[in-house]
């Protein structure tokens, strides 16, 4: 299995699927909430009633996979940042990097949240944070088993990332990227880690420690 930070990877990214970015945005309005509970805990609920009560956007991670034109190649980047660093050797990532992607948001939840959460508090100090959860772990491994697994285990999906350009950012993103490595997949296979790890990840207080 090749590191996403490998040269293989980059050769992918760079050539074969090379799609020409957005300009980068600036921040337009402060981002005030960070709900940094993972998935299949209420998110997009969440992100609807933060809209509702007026935090305008409030970016989802449907937003990372939908919005048009979409950002993925600079999410793939911010990822590859937080895992393996910079060539200089600083994984640092500062309020300019996220206002790239974000500077629209008033509020974020889901992938974007969860996978940069210790992030996302250091860059936002003044930013509320939610750590929102489900009461019955068992519940929700299921709702993950019957989703976000069964979206990485469907030989068609993977297959149809192949030969379409934007589908190819679509899984390289949401599954090699953000989800492996969020439920500790050193081999990158990400329904493997989650029915493995799952529970593990979702009750450790890695991201409640950070904030305090």
């Amino acid at each position: 299995m090749f590191s996403l930070d490998s040269w293989w990877w980059r050769f992918l990214e760079t050539y074969v699927y090379a799609e020409l970015p957005p300009p980068p945005r600036r921040r337009t309005t402060p981002l005030q909430v960070l709900c940094v509970g993972p998935p299949r805990s209420g998110t997009e609920s969440l992100s609807q009633a933060l809209a509702i009560l007026g935090y305008d956007h409030s970016y989802h991670g449907w937003d990372i996979l939908f919005e048009a034109p979409h950002r993925m190649q600079d999410w793939a980047a911010l990822a590859r940042t937080k895992w393996y660093g910079r060539r200089t050797g600083s994984a640092d990532l500062a309020a300019a990097d996220f206002d790239a992607v974000l500077g629209h948001a008033a509020a974020v939840s889901d992938a974007p949240a969860s996978c940069f959460a210790a992030e996302l508090i250091a860059a936002y100090p003044e930013a509320k944070v939610v750590l929102n959860t489900r009461s019955d772990l068992d519940e929700w491994l299921r709702s993950m088993d019957k989703t976000i697994v069964a979206i990485n285990d469907s030989w068609m999906f993977w297959l149809i990332h192949l030969f379409h350009r934007e589908a190819f950012w679509a899984w390289h993103v949401s599954q090699r990227y953000l989800w492996a490595p969020f439920f500790r997949a050193p081999d990158g296979h990400m329904a493997t880690a989650i029915r493995r790890n799952g529970k593990w990840v979702y009750q450790g207080k890695q991201v409640a420690k950070t904030h305090l």
